[in-house]
């Protein structure tokens, strides 16, 4: 995902411990598929639309939007609730020794792990996986594209190509293939391609 940046000069977000505890009740009260759909309209909002992720009223809009309550959830993420989950997390990643960002922890059932610090080529995920697992993992197969714009409801060109295996040449023929052009309108931040789904 592009990131614009300009927020961080006009407008900084102050701290993430707000955004985050949204996303710890979330967890807790509506299971990890809604806690990740937030969180990705969190990143949306903030790297793409330069809203302030710190602050309550665009917390409460992107919760609204994905069907929840915001104003219930952003005050019981401000309650104990909210900061004993995060301080666990928090206490969890301590334990576990994650210093560097990113730090990806894999740990199998015998409880032996691999942590992986810093950005790193996709190669180092799977040599992870396959010291945790024993054995190399097995890809699954994609979505289909429409299957995936539904359950985002915005994608960028890149990500598409990422997910598909595509040359960047490739895409827009891709895509064209995948999609009927009522599925979706396309719209451009600085200056890469994102579909957006219409719903139909």
């Amino acid at each position: 995902m592009p990131i614009d940046g300009s927020l961080m000069i006009d407008n900084p977000v102050q701290s993430s411990y707000p955004s985050s505890r949204v996303y710890k009740i979330i967890q807790k009260h509506h299971g990890e598929k809604k806690a990740f759909e937030y969180l990705r309209r969190a990143r949306e909002e903030l790297f793409i639309f330069n809203k302030n992720i710190g602050e309550a009223p665009v917390l409460e809009e992107i919760v609204n939007r994905i069907g929840l309550d915001g104003e219930t959830i952003l005050k019981e993420a401000n309650e104990q609730l909210g900061h004993e989950l995060l301080n666990e997390d928090i206490r969890l990643t301590r334990k576990l020794g994650a210093r560097g960002f990113p730090s990806i922890i894999m740990i199998n059932g015998e409880n032996k792990g691999v942590k992986i610090v810093g950005g790193r080529p996709f190669e180092s995920y799977i040599d992870g996986l396959t010291q945790v697992l024993g054995e190399k993992p097995v890809p699954e197969q994609p979505p289909a594209l429409s299957t995936l714009l539904q359950d985002e409801k915005l994608l960028f060109s890149k990500e598409i190509e990422v997910m598909y295996d595509l040359e960047q040449s490739d895409s827009n023929n891709f895509i064209e293939s995948e999609l009927s052009p009522s599925s979706y309108q396309v719209k451009k931040f600085l200056g890469e391609s994102y579909f957006i789904t219409t719903g139909k």
